[in-house]
């Protein structure tokens, strides 16, 4: 497969982080399988393949349905679960070039037309969707209505990102390449990056839907495949048995068109609650590896009690952690409650008391959209007083804007009426548990009485699509990019924007963002976009989460991969068990 040279979209790569228990990210269980990922993340745990193999992998979260395009299934877990069949374009790799997916295209997309945008895509010889029916243009126009947006294409559709299909003009086919034109004045600096297939038009067909030209019938069918566990794949595996929230379970895909082979005759995901019953069936044998989402210090101190057959590593992942408001709410709906809330905030002690435990030099992020070591990197808080914890300026903050304190100092609305909130992370999720508890704490000291309400892990995508909080902790897991994120974290009319800014100005900047093919000029309006985020005092970012990927040493070709959703699962066509 041909590889890119590093585009300056993923120039993001940062540099690994020093731990505070294991200087290198090993401790003593680590073999040499983990031990050269500091120095070659591409290769470390390289090996020759045996022939065969059945192999378990532990996910610590769970989902509710099985279709990544809607805003109320996708999560970072169903991303790791179907990581085995979905049809993605490519894939960043742990160094931040992009590769892309050659079990389904022969190259990679091609720039054909600046003005309008056209983008070429050349299907590989044998690409289907695993059941003899081969991808077409016509499952590119369906993933087009599916993500547009547009009650005239799909009514009612609440799709996750609509950065894509509410900018396509029209899709064609030319040969065994589809040609995907987008709308006058749309640009994308990252068109190459932009995921262009989900579920197969014909299945829909098959189930009675005629969603090309019903539009109630294009929403029935997205449900359709929100509850069925896909039985087609593109991937190196197919499933043959699922659950939703539980597990997944693969078989090689005989219809693969990729250039890799799998070899394990089965590969199964399966959810286990917490990171202790995690670690305990691995050092027990009943699973084979897990790259959790979160990581402790009691994990380490387990794992480092580990014997000699399981390695481990500590790295920076994809996901950050951040605090976000709920405009809809009757109080936050007020910017200056807002930017009080998030000035009492205190990110650095939650960074000791978290994060700080494992990653000795664990930093407050300080912009949401770019890390530390990017070129485009700006503290975008540095001006303001947001995640400080200076609870003094807060009251003054409030004072300003009229709020006022009874005698048993709870905090009064300009009207009088107590302020009330609630604060929502998923249950299982101990280190969010920690940072909800401090946040509670440094609101109580505001007179602002917070109730704590976790999520089932299960119903954390609902209750975000619904807007069923006022405050909530959680994590966005990402790759390099950063024009599609934007559009999806925080346009209006985003589906994914679950505290419902509604921000004129920022639509403007998210608008123009997607005008540009310029990678410069889109970094810059990213970071525009950013910096209207904080005046909002709309989401306070935390952290970038430090995340450990744990796995036995009969696996071969497994590696962590922060810039992947899909983590050590980026490469799933090559993993194996050690032919040694």
């Amino acid at each position: 497969m041909e590889r890119n040279h590093k585009a300056a979209a993923s120039v993001a790569a940062f540099a690994a982080l020093s731990l505070a228990l294991t200087g290198c990210g090993e401790g003593e269980a680590a073999a040499s399988g983990l031990a050269d990922c500091e120095t070659d993340p591409v290769s470390c745990n390289a090996g020759e393949r045996a022939d065969g193999g059945d192999v378990t992998w532990a996910l610590d979260g769970s989902w509710t349905g099985w279709n990544l395009t809607m805003a109320s299934d996708n999560n970072a877990y169903l991303n790791e679960a179907l990581a085995g069949m979905w049809p993605y374009v490519g894939q960043f790799d742990p160094e931040g070039q992009w590769s892309y997916n050659d079990g389904l295209y022969a190259a990679e997309p091609e720039l054909v037309s600046e003005d309008p945008v056209r983008v070429r895509y050349t299907l590989a010889d044998g690409a289907s969707w695993g059941d003899g029916e081969p991808v077409t243009a016509r499952d590119f126009r369906y993933h087009w209505y599916a993500t547009s947006g547009d009650d005239d294409l799909c009514e009612a559709c609440t799709p996750a990102d609509t950065a894509f299909g509410g900018s396509v003009a029209d899709i064609e086919a030319e040969g065994d390449a589809v040609t995907v034109t987008y709308v006058d004045g749309y640009a994308n600096a990252e068109w190459k990056y932009t995921d262009v297939l989900s579920s197969p038009a014909h299945i829909a067909e098959e189930e009675g839907f005629d969603w090309a030209e019903d539009p109630a019938d294009m929403a029935d069918s997205q449900d359709w495949f929100s509850a069925n566990p896909p039985t087609w794949s593109t991937g190196p595996y197919r499933i043959t048995d699922a659950e939703a929230g539980d597990h997944v379970i693969y078989e090689p895909n005989p219809d693969w068109a990729g250039e890799t082979e799998p070899t394990l005759d089965r590969l199964t995901f399966k959810v286990i609650d917490g990171l202790d019953s995690i670690v305990t069936e691995l050092r027990q044998g009943t699973i084979d590896g897990a790259s959790p989402f979160s990581v402790d210090v009691d994990t380490i101190t387990q794992l480092e009690m580990s014997d000699e057959d399981v390695s481990y590593r500590i790295d920076g992942g994809p996901n950050w952690e951040h605090l976000d408001l709920n405009t809809e709410n009757e109080f936050l709906s007020d910017p200056d409650l807002r930017t009080a809330v998030l000035t009492a905030v205190d990110v650095e002690n939650i960074i000791s008391r978290t994060a700080a435990l494992v990653q000795s030099d664990a930093q407050a992020k300080r912009n949401h959209l770019f890390r530390f070591d990017s070129e485009y990197y700006t503290d975008r808080l540095a001006a303001t007083s947001q995640g400080s914890g200076d609870v003094d300026l807060a009251v003054d903050l409030l004072e300003d804007a009229d709020y006022g304190w009874d005698s048993d100092g709870a905090l009064l609305t300009p009207e009088g009426e107590p302020v009330e909130l609630d604060i929502r992370y998923t249950q299982s999720n101990d280190t969010r548990k920690i940072i909800s508890e401090l946040i509670q704490a440094n609101l109580t000291e505001l007179g602002i009485e917070v109730d704590i309400n976790p999520i089932p892990d299960a119903d954390l995508g609902p209750v975000l699509f619904g807007g069923e909080f006022d405050l909530v902790v959680f994590g966005w897991s990402g790759n390099p990019g950063f024009v599609s994120p934007a559009n999806q974290y925080w346009r209006s009319d985003s589906s994914s924007n679950f505290g419902r800014l509604d921000d004129p100005e920022l639509d403007r900047t998210l608008a123009e963002l997607s005008g540009t093919l310029d990678l410069d000029e889109a970094a810059a309006l990213a970071d525009r976009a950013v910096e209207q985020v904080v005046e909002d005092a709309y989401v306070l970012p935390i952290v970038d989460t430090p995340v450990v990927i744990m796995v036995s040493d009969r696996l071969v070709n497994v590696r962590d991969n922060w810039a992947s959703q899909q983590r050590a699962m980026y490469n799933i066509a090559e993993w194996g068990v050690s032919e040694s």
